[in-house]
């Protein structure tokens, strides 16, 4: 089976009516040629990476899965006939405290609508001179992040994964992902600073390793917020790699551009010929680590 993938790298935020028309104008971008079966987004599409330091104010920003953003990407995945990922800063009533608060992506299928959501599970807090976040605050501390690595299965039942940023780093939500048997894992990202020169190289590693296609979307562009925040440079190199970890799209720095690549779902079987890294795992000899 053969089914084209594509990611848009979105730029840095010009407000939420801005993000929508250039999305819908890179979907068209998209159709001229082969069309996509599947598109996704880079983390937290249409809002700022505001997460640099504590302040209240930025879960205006939040909203529920029946909000705008689900709403109007069910919308377009219905237009244009495409199943879409995308992200959002995602809150659900909870009898505790209000409201609990994730780092989402969620899955849209033009015939069944929300197909589900997955919500991050590594929550990052770094200080470095490049790199300054503190998603622990805004996440952590309302639900705790997400506590599943869900499986969705597309109209034509190829079955994807979704992990977002942080949790690219750790070879164990992945290895939660290829057990199920994902062929295609989506990893959205808004990241930037020191770590650019292992990003793609890191996920070479993790599709090689786990025999699926990658299909990562970063933000690309400048972006300044809030105003007392040094400037990130998201660096886009968004990319699609294959399941023996060659790169087929590598995408520049440039916000706004698309990547698109038809892929042949046989080939995640044809790596498992070469090695099935899932059949010789040895969970049995793992298990007495796992409470570390």
């Amino acid at each position: 089976m053969e089914v084209v993938i594509a990611g848009i790298q979105a730029g840095s935020y010009e407000g939420e009516s801005v993000f929508w028309e250039k999305f819908e104008e890179s979907i068209n971008e998209l159709l001229k040629e082969e069309k996509p079966y599947l598109i996704a987004l880079s983390e937290l599409m249409h809002i700022p990476y505001f997460m640099v330091e504590k302040n209240d104010e930025e879960f205006k920003f939040a909203q529920t899965i029946n909000g705008e953003v689900v709403t109007k990407t069910i919308e377009f995945s219905k237009k244009y006939n495409v199943h879409i990922v995308g992200t959002l800063f995602e809150k659900e009533e909870s009898p505790d405290v209000g409201y609990n608060y994730y780092n989402s992506s969620f899955v849209c299928s033009p015939t069944r609508g929300l197909l589900g959501t997955y919500r991050k599970v590594h929550l990052p807090k770094v200080n470095h001179p490049s790199l300054t976040t503190n998603e622990k605050y805004y996440f952590e501390q309302f639900g705790g992040g997400g506590k599943d690595f869900p499986i969705f299965t597309l109209d034509n039942g190829v079955k994807i994964g979704c992990l977002i940023c942080f949790d690219r780093s750790f070879p164990e939500a992945w290895k939660c992902l290829s057990v199920q048997r994902a062929q295609i894992v989506v990893v959205s990202t808004a990241t930037y600073g020191f770590r650019y020169d292992l990003y793609v190289k890191e996920l070479q590693i993790r599709a090689m390793e786990n025999n699926v296609f990658v299909l990562a979307v970063n933000k690309a562009g400048n972006e300044v917020y809030p105003q007392s925040a040094p400037k990130r440079a998201n660096f886009g190199c968004s990319n699609i790699i294959h399941p023996k970890g060659d790169i087929l799209e590598l995408a520049g720095d440039t916000p706004w551009s698309s990547i698109k690549q038809a892929i042949s779902i046989s080939a995640v079987e044809d790596s498992k010929d070469l090695i099935d890294w899932t059949v010789e795992r040895k969970p049995e000899v793992y298990k007495k680590y796992l409470h570390h």
